[in-house]
């Protein structure tokens, strides 16, 4: 079965931090790494996971780690797949990017 997509993935395994508000509208926060990117969301492994149709936030230093000068990544959208842990793989969640934002420089 072929996946018909509207935007080009890219496999980067690229640490992020991402925020949502959670039950009672407190702000959760947590890190992972990144399966894959595209310009309109990504796919990212997490020990805690934002719940199905959440808006979160997104921060990632591209690339990471590196000597030269730095890009960074931020943006906003929404939880559209959640895959929790199942027998030793990590879970992971799906986002769809209202916007991202890539600039030079440090965060």
């Amino acid at each position: 079965m072929v996946e018909a997509r509207n935007y080009n993935r890219y496999r980067l395994e690229i640490p992020v931090t991402f925020s949502w508000k959670g039950a009672q509208r407190t702000q959760q926060q947590s890190a992972g790494i990144t399966r894959d990117l595209s310009v309109r969301g990504a796919f990212i492994f997490a020990d805690k996971l934002p719940p199905l149709k959440s808006s979160i936030g997104l921060k990632a230093h591209l690339p990471p780690g590196s000597a030269t000068l730095p890009l960074r990544m931020f943006g906003k959208g929404e939880v559209v797949r959640v895959e929790p842990a199942i027998a030793g793989h990590d879970g992971g969640f799906a986002v769809a990017a209202r916007a991202f934002v890539v600039r030079r420089g440090e965060v």
